[in-house]
């Protein structure tokens, strides 16, 4: 079962094959996507699940109880003997046989799969052992970021495999496994589900959160038998300072060698479910990051105290895929909700499904929430991004209706829902209308100083901002929170960025700035973080941030300056940086004589410029086309690059200019 892993199984392993993957895209097994995640790219396995029944190979459909198992840790890539062994140049199999009781047979284990120590970005897939790779991922990763998914994989035999996309190290935990219910009926291991509870949010308690390597335990609340055998549960760390991970145990046994969650040090939420051992006093987390944590419960497995039934077992699959939807549109827009129909050999067998969702290419920092659609949606979330264009994939175990499924995000978001088994039982009636999933669009703040001025003296170019709802507030001599000085072209003293933003009415979904030309380099980074903060505290989700153009006057400032905010960037993932430095400097006859100040179509190129890039970052269609009489580009490229290779947009034949 096991195998000796000299320093790092997966790292080397996986050298030669990492290009090779990339260029044929998974081959045969499916289509590999790349998905922006700031320095790197996420490769997800693409893949259209078709109608047909499941196989009764890979974990069959046989109906199987729950029975605890550990924690324990299975297999660590990192240690001399990783409890795996190598099958092929990029694949691990882990052997479970140890952990199956006597006289049973397991046909899936649930799991915590860990990735870590990577090189690059990528994602590992955990599935039946001796089937084909799926086109399925189960957790995704990026450089250098510990990342932690839980799944319930169906195995072959005793056994089940893992492949990775690139070198990475691999950890492996098991928290119980499914047997096969004799008659299919059992008392003890099945699943019942309730409406999402929060059990736990250490946020509103008085202990002001658990120190670093600090527990808490969550009771069972009402309803759940106190001979529980496990509780499913969506975990959620927020606020943790340090990167680290979460563990969990029955409450009143030793604290466990494993983790299910794994945080980065920033603070920003992270959520994963797991099926965790319960005892009669609840369960207990321990978080070696401290922070907060957030416990809500999705459902139970039973004890021997339950009465005997053939509802709440478990059918294990090979994974398949349920819908991707930037195959599959549409996405799931701000505040929208999109249903998802499960395949037709579900109809009138399952309560409740297992699937891998995993969001991605995201508008910004938000949570997704799945349940049964057409029902009461609950008051709590089944994933957590941080940042914009991140990739999160979570474990959910969601009831059925019989229209479904349901997602909601309230930032926006693709999704990649993977189906791995169900629980048997009657789909509910869903009694409310399909929720709507628009595109509204974008309420976009758009602060600018005398460089965006140009908007007051030919007004008709604001009809280049198209595609969003403007709120234009350009102010000669504005500076972005010191003083400003008086304009000697309107004899007033404008207010600051900051104190436009903080004034600026409505809810405001973006942030553009075209500011900043009036600042010295000695207060320029403190000026910036002060706009950001005073974002964040308006709820402006998106900051589209203009570099400067390098003119003739103050040339050195405005390189230095320029400079500072792309080191600023990447701490604030809710910033994007246009470069208009370079995108302006391919059309000279724009600016005035100091190169810096617009003039005549100069006007109308920053509208289109704005609308273009706020399209761009809602992944809305394009407000015109780059040239007349061509198509509409939906979603709307970067302009930046287009600009790059075919140069800037023929603005005079789009908007009738002369």
């Amino acid at each position: 079962m096991s195998q000796r892993c000299d320093e790092g199984l997966l790292r080397r392993m996986m050298s030669r094959r990492v290009g090779a993957l990339r260029s044929r895209g998974l081959g045969a097994r499916g289509v590999g996507v790349g998905v922006g995640v700031g320095v790197g790219a996420v490769w997800l396995a693409v893949a259209t699940l078709g109608a047909a029944a499941p196989s009764a190979s890979a974990g069959g459909v046989e109906p199987a109880r729950f029975v605890a198992v550990g924690p324990v840790r299975a297999a660590d890539t990192r240690q001399p003997v990783c409890g795996c062994q190598q099958i092929g140049p990029t694949t691990i199999r882990v052997d479970l046989a140890t952990l199956v009781p006597a006289g049973l047979r397991a046909t899936a284990a649930a799991i915590t799969l860990t990735a870590t120590r990577q090189s690059d970005a990528g994602y590992a897939t955990a599935f039946p052992a001796n089937t084909p790779v799926p086109a399925t991922s189960t957790v995704n990763f990026e450089a250098g970021v510990d990342v932690a998914n839980s799944a319930i994989v169906a195995l072959t035999g005793t056994a089940l495999d893992v492949f990775v996309s690139g070198p990475s190290d691999l950890i492996v935990d098991i928290t119980g496994l499914f047997v096969v219910a004799p008659a299919q009926q059992a008392t003890a291991g099945r699943y019942q589900p309730v409406a999402p509870t929060r059990l736990l949010d250490t946020r509103h308690s008085s202990s002001g959160g658990i120190a670093e390597g600090g527990a808490v335990t969550a009771g069972l609340p009402p309803g759940v038998a106190a001979d529980a055998a496990a509780l499913v549960v969506n975990v959620t760390s927020v606020d943790a300072r340090r990167p680290g991970h979460l563990s969990g145990t029955a409450a009143g046994s030793p604290p466990a060698p494993t983790s299910f969650l794994n945080v980065d040090g920033t603070g920003s939420a992270r959520a994963v479910a797991a099926i965790l051992p319960a005892s009669a006093s609840g369960i207990t987390i321990t978080s070696s990051a401290g922070g907060h944590v957030i416990v809500d419960l999705l459902g139970w497995m039973t004890g021997p105290s339950s009465p005997s039934s053939g509802e709440g077992l478990f059918v294990a699959l090979s994974p398949q895929r349920l819908v991707d939807t930037r195959r599959d549109q549409p996405r799931v827009w701000p505040g929208g909700t999109r249903e998802v129909a499960v395949p037709a050999f579900l109809t009138g067998v399952a309560g409740a499904v297992v699937t891998n969702v995993t969001a991605t290419r995201a508008d910004g920092a938000g949570y997704l929430t799945a349940w049964a659609a057409g029902t009461t949606p609950p008051a709590t979330s089944t994933l957590n991004v941080a940042r914009r264009d991140e990739t999160r994939a979570n474990l959910a175990v969601t009831g059925v209706s019989d229209r479904g499924l349901a997602y909601f995000a309230d930032a926006g978001t693709d999704i990649v829902v993977d189906l791995t088994g169900w629980f048997t039982g009657s789909a509910v009636a869903a009694t409310r209308p399909p929720a709507p999933n628009l595109a509204p669009p974008p309420r976009a703040l758009i602060i600018g100083d005398s460089t965006l001025a140009i908007l007051d003296v030919t007004t008709a170019a604001r009809r280049a901002l198209l595609g969003h709802i403007p709120i234009v507030d350009a102010q000669a001599c504005r500076r972005l929170s010191l003083p400003s000085c008086q304009s000697r072209f309107t004899l007033r003293v404008p207010n600051t960025a900051v104190e436009a933003i903080r004034d600026a009415p409505g809810p405001l979904d973006m942030l553009v700035m075209r500011t900043g030309y009036n600042e010295t380099s000695a207060h320029f980074e403190q000026s910036v973080r002060d706009v950001l903060a005073m974002a964040r505290q308006r709820g402006i989700r998106t900051v589209i941030w203009l570099t400067y153009s390098e003119g003739r006057t103050n040339f050195l400032t405005y390189l230095a300056n320029n400079a500072t905010l792309a080191g600023i960037a990447p701490e604030f993932p809710e910033v994007v940086l246009a470069d208009w430095r370079t995108y302006g400097a391919l059309a000279p006859e724009w600016y005035a004589a100091d190169r810096v100040h617009l003039q005549g179509i100069g006007g109308w190129a920053t509208s289109d410029y704005i609308s273009r890039w706020i399209a761009h970052v809602a992944r809305r269609p394009c407000p015109m086309p780059w040239a007349p009489g061509e198509a509409i580009a939906d979603p709307c490229p970067n302009p930046d690059r287009v600009a790059a290779e075919r140069g800037v947009p023929d603005l005079r034949g789009l908007y009738g200019l002369r």
